[in-house]
């Protein structure tokens, strides 16, 4: 953390330097921050402050029994953006991050860490005298952000660049991709042929380590623990309120499951001759939006295809992913589909989806529609996200505060349908008002079948009396955003989830009581500058 401090005091200094000695500032464009240019050289800094207070009531117990849970957290980021030229730039964002464990790591704790000394998680305090706790450094700093970017029309006669570092990442709407929380090590490169098409090939660097284990020819094992993706996207857009894309996607991740560390363990199992699956997977999506008669129509198609390789896997990790001994096929799919219209000053939306589940059937085949997002994980739905940034993306308690119907926390749209119908609306000045009502069901109950796949209680679903439902629930989401002031916002949201039966194969459930209804409110304060 200390030497994050130190760069960042560092390069605050020299702007400050800069702005000074130069006496050159460039205009500041509308809602953006101050800037500082040198000739053509223009260096943008942006930051965030954001203080939430969130409160859960949440686990499907019996009766609502379950414990209330609530906790205030904190965020910031500071980026510095640099145009060295029409042609190049560069990015670097800091963001705080935890020093406990948390769903979305980069969200402080209020207050002391809790934990005790010497264990994860301990931060040490700096109070003295009788009562020892707090007075202490908040979090640690991470790198959200560092990209350099460069285009131009010099090496193909028309615009084209590549962008290279980590960076947020997004396929289309997110339903099978959405890494652009955090961000993945990538590299970009695309050319635009025409003004409204652009073409590009992405190479994302998920993991990349060689284990190298043992020291003899003979016990030596080297298993190579990359993870990588493979995208080529196009997008065409014809108007500003017509667009169509498509991308394909491919996911190469080698020795799936292998954890193991340590000489001792990698020889003995180079010893033993035990392999671990490659998971090689293809996902094809294909979306378009546009306006016909005042009316905002959109969709979105996922299809998915693929194999996890157990060929030469020995018994130690012979169970691929859905509990079967043999190859594994993909087959997962996804659709979403929405309409919108505005009734000023009102505008209504009605959205439906369809993620595919797996019956748990055939331990051969997978059919649950494979995603792989972060802690804002989206469910393909265009019209959140409306007010404060980092909105709610889909059903707030059941995309947010508990698992889906895949047994994923985040995992987006997995196992389930859905309908939503909502509206949005500026109440006065300042003052945005956005409401939701869905209603969810699964693909596939769970059964003794797939309780274990999807990481559902087997014991609930074994039990006598059980039966399997599809019936996830209703939910309604509201949200209230006020601007304060110039980049300063407060807002208060929050999700209800009238409980389905689905929920009863939940371990929290007692068998033979129905589960329990779940409830969640946040509210909080940001500043972007």
């Amino acid at each position: 953390m200390k030497k994050y401090l130190s760069i960042l005091l560092a390069m605050l200094f020299v702007f400050g330097f800069a702005a000074s000695a130069l006496a050159i500032q460039a205009d500041i464009p509308a809602e953006s921050t101050a800037a500082i240019a040198a000739g053509a050289t223009q260096v943008t800094l942006s930051g965030e402050i954001r203080v939430r207070y969130d409160w859960r009531h949440i686990g499907f117990m019996h009766n609502d029994s379950q414990s209330e849970y609530s906790t205030v957290n904190e965020r910031i980021r500071l980026g510095v953006d640099a145009k060295m030229s029409p042609n190049t730039e560069g990015m670097i964002q800091l963001t705080s991050e935890t020093d406990t464990s948390n769903a979305d790591y980069d969200n402080m704790p209020g207050g002391s860490s809790g934990a005790a000394a010497g264990s994860v998680g301990y931060t040490p305090t700096g109070a003295t005298g009788t009562f020892k706790a707090g007075n202490e450094f908040k979090g640690d700093i991470s790198i959200r952000q560092m990209w350099i970017l460069h285009q131009g029309t010099g090496l193909l006669g028309v615009n084209s660049g590549i962008k290279v570092g980590h960076m947020p990442l997004i396929l289309g709407s997110g339903l099978f991709f959405d890494h652009s929380y955090f961000g993945d090590d990538a590299l970009v490169a695309f050319v635009q042929p025409i003004k409204e098409l652009e073409l590009d090939a992405i190479v994302i660097d998920f993991s990349d380590a060689n284990l190298v284990s043992g020291s003899s020819t003979t016990s030596r094992l080297e298993l190579s623990d990359k993870n990588h993706g493979y995208v080529f996207a196009a997008n065409y857009k014809p108007s500003k309120t017509t667009a169509v894309s498509l991308d394909v996607t491919y996911v190469d991740w080698q020795n799936l499951g292998d954890t193991a560390t340590g000489d001792a363990a990698q020889t003995a199992a180079g010893v033993a001759g035990v392999m671990y699956p490659d998971l090689h997977l293809w996902n094809f999506g294909l979306r378009g939006n546009t306006d016909v008669a005042g009316i905002t129509l959109k969709v979105d198609g996922e299809l998915q295809t693929g194999t996890e390789q157990m060929s030469g896997v020995k018994a130690a990790t012979a169970t691929n992913l859905a509990g079967g001994s043999g190859n594994l096929d993909f087959s997962g799919f996804a659709l979403v589909a929405g309409a919108g219209i505005t009734v000023d000053p009102v505008k209504l939306d009605l959205l439906v989806g369809y993620g595919s589940g797996d019956s748990g059937k055939n331990n051969n085949k997978y059919k649950t529609f494979v995603t792989s997002q972060g802690p804002e994980s989206t469910f393909g739905d265009p019209y959140r996200g409306v007010g404060i940034q980092g909105g709610i993306q889909g059903p707030y308690a059941y995309n947010y505060r508990t698992v889906n119907a895949a047994g994923n926390s985040f995992g987006g749209l997995q196992n389930a349908y859905f309908a939503r119908v909502g509206g949005n609306a500026d109440v006065m000045k300042d003052t945005n008002f956005d409401v939701g009502l869905y209603y969810l069901r699964a693909v596939d109950g769970i059964t003794t079948l797939n309780a274990a796949e999807y990481g559902f209680s087997a014991a609930n679903a074994a039990a006598a009396g059980y039966h399997a439902s599809k019936d996830i629930g209703f939910e309604t989401d509201a949200r209230l955003t006020y601007k304060i002031d110039k980049g300063l916002v407060t807002w208060v949201e929050g999700g209800y989830l009238w409980a389905g039966d689905f929920w009863k194969a939940v371990a929290t459930v007692q068998p033979g009581t129905s589960p329990g209804n779940v409830y969640t409110m946040r509210t909080g304060i940001q500043l972007n500058f």
